[in-house]
């Protein structure tokens, strides 16, 4: 059994290099290449493993067999059957990268482009059909370095944008759905309009209708650089962000102001976020503990 689950782990891609080096020297090796060759083009429908197994077992009966054949046979089906199921769940299962309230996380793409994804957000994307499914879900925020000459789709619940070889910037949350290009050219898709966007330029979507359109001053987006940059943003708007960038809870609910705020604050010293926060709308806070403050007013 432990040659199944070496197969399995060999199929899934999850064996280390002296694992698989010493896997490839195995006599059984050359027939398992052709195996998950030959399955490689295969379609994955629903799969009964069961049935598989069973309907192998009966055309091994139909022809007489010694029993030491008759064994060796039902150990070759299960092996194959094993082998075509574990291919066949693994081009069907989706991969999820998500990075946590306070967090960033960097990972590749099957074709190499770069993804950091920023806090309290999450990608999926099918890794087995990369190269005919070039699909990304996003909720929250991303920045993409797509490699040379590839191209793929993100899709949000508020928009959609399509890239060649660019550097970009997605961010969707609640309602507010913004897209930047730091080279190269996206086309965003919101609604039924379409913007071509190009380098140095972004879009700011609020409820389906464009609420800004602004050069962008610097050369990555600002929560790379350490700083979370606010445009014309409301108050619960400032504190949502501050919050996924944190991890932390801001009890707010007896404030209702409905001045905007246009700025940046930091992600790496809370004091001084709030010091700013508390400037701009004539608030104090206090630290309840190390996941929470509560706002007051002046």
């Amino acid at each position: 059994m432990e040659n199944n689950f070496d197969l399995a782990k060999w199929l899934a891609g999850e064996m280390t290099g002296s694992e698989l080096e010493a896997f490839e020297k195995s006599p059984e090796f050359e027939t398992y290449q052709k195996i998950k060759t030959y399955s490689g083009s295969m379609e994955a429908p629903v799969f009964d493993t069961e049935k598989s197994y069973q309907n192998v077992i009966k055309r091994a009966n139909k022809k007489p067999a010694q029993k030491q054949n008759y064994w060796f046979i039902k150990l070759v089906a299960a092996t194959i059957v094993i082998s075509l199921g574990t291919v066949f769940y693994s081009k069907n299962k989706t991969t999820t990268q998500y990075a946590e309230a306070g967090q960033k996380i960097t990972f590749s793409l099957p074709d190499h482009s770069e993804i950091v994804l920023n806090s309290n957000s999450k990608i999926k994307y099918k890794k087995w059909k990369w190269k005919s499914n070039r699909n990304l879900q996003l909720e929250g925020e991303a920045f993409f370095k797509v490699a040379k000459g590839e191209t793929f789709d993100v899709n949000t619940s508020l928009g959609k944008v399509t890239v060649v070889g660019t550097q970009f910037n997605v961010k969707s949350r609640n309602q507010n759905f913004e897209v930047a290009c730091y080279e190269g050219k996206v086309k965003v898709a919101f609604g039924n309009k379409n913007i071509l966007l190009e380098k140095g330029n972004s879009v700011t979507v609020q409820n389906g209708t464009i609420t800004a359109r602004m050069p962008l001053g610097t050369e990555k987006p600002s929560w790379l650089l350490n700083e979370i940059q606010f445009n014309n943003s409301t108050l619960d708007q400032v504190l949502s962000e501050v919050q996924s960038q944190y991890g932390i809870e801001i009890e707010h609910s007896q404030i209702n102001s409905r001045q905007y705020f246009t700025g940046a604050v930091p992600t790496d010293n809370i004091d001084t976020a709030m010091t700013i926060i508390g400037k701009a709308y004539h608030l104090n806070y206090i630290k309840t503990s190390d996941k929470k403050i509560i706002l007051k007013k002046e």
